[in-house]
């Protein structure tokens, strides 16, 4: 690698580096930025640049975001969790009520969109039944990230290892190294148990409880597209 690779390498870096932190475009841009300009520069070919948007792993996190997007505009997680949830009368219960499904979900979609629909979800229901949203927060969080260990589409990075692995070994070991969509589950489920009753053996003990804290729970983003026609169209809030 020559002096020039090395120096136009630390520029990308410097200029990546000042777009994410500046926020003057999103982190997709910023990085297709970075790309082109490394490919620019010579240090990766194209088809190298072009290579990541084959990948079978990146393609299935693309179409399980469809698909959570789906699912969040039809009301079905809102149904699925609103029965699975109910209304426990002791703080443990409510925790594993949350976490069990949530993780099962999980182990299902993408957990990063799952979390976002889940969030106004679980303070909705918090009030409902008395308990502090810092009680159950965290539980939401950390449960769809265990959750998505038992399957390999339960999070990106595994479907991410897995196409790498394909692309590895395509044609040789390819029997020997497939993996399949539980198999990670004989390590993902028995890890996620031992998670699930850490959190609901000390979370009582280790986060706040405080339930006045939780005054400006009703509060919800809501996003709406005002059409052409609307008598709403060019006027202030």
């Amino acid at each position: 690698m020559g002096v020039f690779s090395v120096v136009w390498m630390l520029v990308v870096l410097i200029v990546l580096f000042g777009m994410l932190v500046s926020e003057i475009v999103g982190p997709d841009l910023s990085m297709a930025t970075a790309l082109t300009m490394c490919t620019l520069g010579g240090l990766i070919s194209v088809d190298e640049a072009v290579a990541g948007f084959s990948n079978e792993g990146l393609l299935t996190v693309m179409a399980l975001y469809v698909v959570a997007s789906g699912i969040s505009h039809t009301g079905g997680l809102d149904w699925y969790m609103s029965k699975a949830l109910g209304k426990p009368k002791m703080l443990c219960m409510a925790q594993l009520r949350l976490v069990i499904p949530v993780a099962i979900a999980s182990a299902l979609f993408n957990n990063t969109p799952l979390v976002a629909i889940m969030i106004p979800i679980v303070q909705s229901w918090s009030k409902k039944i008395g308990v502090s949203p810092s009680q159950l927060l965290l539980h939401l969080s950390f449960a769809s990230i265990l959750g998505g260990t038992v399957t390999i589409i339960g999070t990106s990075t595994n479907l991410v290892v897995v196409g790498l692995l394909a692309e590895r070994y395509p044609n040789d070991y390819a029997e020997e190294v497939n993996i399949g969509l539980f198999d990670v589950g004989l390590y993902g489920v028995p890890v996620a148990l031992v998670g699930f009753a850490y959190m609901v053996t000390f979370s009582k003990l280790l986060l706040p409880s405080d339930k006045g804290s939780s005054s400006g729970s009703d509060a919800f983003l809501v996003s709406a597209t005002i059409m052409r026609w609307s008598p709403a169209c060019d006027t202030t809030v």
